[in-house]
């Protein structure tokens, strides 16, 4: 077939040529193949930047199309990807340090270690229980003491004393944390010393009533208050049932001594008094004998009176 065009295998060059045969049968060289489509195998109409070659095997060509996604993502997977990315190994658990230095990443099932394995109320009590601290495992919590003498005696790189002296240590840092504010003499059983309570528990009042509403109130003595708690004095107050003007003096002694005597006056110079009013209120006291004892008698003397029928005296005292 003179003219009829070829494609041969130049073993030489290792390459494709296109040949021809003459007239006479020879064959020669018309071209060689320096692209695909010098055999029209390559259909690429419109090329897209980015996009890649691929033989297309139902029409039998090559042809472009647009880079699948997942390619570049899987050439890093850690586990099978040919670029895979570092991943960091587990760590203990800890602060953060600020965004950190590490260029390695954590993989999705990274797990941290735990620091220590979690210790249990029913071990703590067994090993109290082993130490002698105390028999029931089941319904007794172990002592301060216990742990501390479990964990103490469990490292073998100590000596005895040293153990010894730890302990001893520890116990009277204890003692001296959880020790009373108050001498144990001052305590009574089931009570509470004064020096924990609030201000508004040890405040109280002591109060007298003096006259019968309808008849006006004399001079002179008008009765006796037996205080049984230790106290101070912080304020007198006086109510009348109408205006009026009054000066009552309170005189003070021990039950031993009993009565008291206007020689006993905690008042002084500054009797509780009301002028031409139906009420009066002093917290100065100034010259008072504030301090009672407990046991004291106080006993309460009109010194003077006009119009008032009836008067409440009040002292707001604090328990000492």
């Amino acid at each position: 077939m003179p003219g009829a065009l070829l494609w041969a295998w130049d073993t030489d060059n290792n390459e494709w040529v296109k040949v021809k045969t003459d007239d006479q049968g020879r064959l020669y060289t018309v071209a060689t193949i320096d692209e695909l489509d010098d055999i029209g195998d390559v259909y690429v109409p419109t090329p897209t930047d980015g996009y890649i070659l691929y033989w297309n095997d139902g029409n039998s060509r090559w042809e472009c199309k647009a880079a699948p996604i997942a390619a570049h993502k899987d050439t890093h997977d850690p586990i099978d990807g040919s670029d895979k990315l570092d991943t960091a190994a587990p760590v203990k658990i800890g602060e953060a340090n600020a965004i950190g230095s590490s260029h390695s990443f954590p993989r999705a099932d990274h797990v941290h270690e735990k620091h220590h394995a979690k210790y249990l109320d029913n071990e703590a009590k067994a090993a109290a229980v082993q130490a002698g601290a105390i028999t029931d495992a089941v319904t007794k919590a172990p002592t301060h003491d216990a742990v501390y003498d479990v964990k103490v005696t469990a490292d073998a790189a100590q000596t005895s004393a040293e153990v010894d002296a730890k302990i001893t240590t520890h116990k009277n840092i204890a003692a001296a944390h959880h020790a009373k504010t108050v001498d144990a003499s001052e305590l009574t059983a089931g009570e509470l010393p004064l020096a924990r309570l609030k201000a508004s528990i040890k405040t109280a009042s002591i109060t007298f009533i003096i006259g019968v509403v309808g008849t006006v109130i004399t001079t002179g003595i008008k009765g006796d208050l037996e205080i049984p708690f230790a106290c101070t004095i912080n304020r007198v107050t006086l109510l009348a049932n109408k205006s009026g003007s009054i000066v009552i003096d309170i005189w003070k002694q021990a039950y031993a001594d009993y009565p008291p005597e206007d020689a006993q006056s905690i008042t002084s110079s500054a009797p509780p008094t009301i002028t031409t009013a139906e009420k009066s209120q002093d917290s100065t006291l100034t010259g008072w004998t504030i301090a009672i004892a407990a046991g004291d008698c106080l006993r309460f003397n009109v010194d003077s009176i006009t119009t008032i029928e009836q008067v409440t005296l009040s002292l707001k005292v604090t328990k000492t």
